[in-house]
């Protein structure tokens, strides 16, 4: 792991965690960990998305802040969200939430997950194996399965960090925040 320099923290914490996502599973605590990186990405992007304007004071901030306009031009259903909201049963997973915008539903997930307050997140397992996680918050629930947690993160944080890195005056800024090197203690 490189040492994330200050200039970088913005971009380089949320890259961390969706290069994680795109890792292979962990064979045991896949679903778990697909969870903890997914949520550590909404909690992040969906606070500092939420900056009021007044506060935006950087470049960074500023681009932060822009993405909440695209987040309220995309539906859950489409891609990269891809929730299915309408099923013949009418038991989808993410049936109560029919006609939401992606920002939306981010802002509720990311309450549900985040918040103390009424909500309940219960695991869900088929045939002993843990399948993905429910989330209840204010009478509405989604079901969220490890594709459904891997492609929400993923999707969420290359929104971010592509704002960020193109809020930048610097053509090297991906770069230079890659490959910093983490200083070693001598031993």
């Amino acid at each position: 792991m490189v040492m994330i320099d200050t200039d970088h923290a913005e971009w380089a914490v949320v890259d961390r965690l969706c290069r994680m996502l795109t890792e292979p599973s962990h064979r045991t605590f896949n679903v778990t960990q697909s969870y903890s990186l997914c949520l550590g990405i909404l909690a992040w992007v969906m606070q500092r998305v939420r900056t009021p304007n007044g506060n935006a004071n950087t470049a960074e901030a500023v681009a932060a802040v822009g993405l909440v306009k695209a987040l309220k031009n995309q539906k859950i259903e489409d891609f990269p969200w891809a929730l299915e909201t309408r099923s013949d049963d009418g038991n989808a997973a993410a049936g109560d939430f029919r006609n939401y915008c992606a920002f939306e539903f981010l802002v509720w997930l990311r309450n549900a997950m985040c918040h103390g307050d009424a909500q309940k997140i219960l695991p869900v397992n088929q045939n002993n194996v843990l399948i993905g996680f429910e989330m209840r918050m204010t009478e509405k629930k989604v079901f969220l399965n490890e594709a459904d947690l891997r492609r929400i993160g993923q999707a969420l944080a290359n929104l971010y960090c592509n704002a960020i890195k193109n809020s930048r005056d610097d053509e090297h800024f991906e770069k230079d925040a890659s490959t910093l090197r983490e200083k070693t203690k001598a031993t």
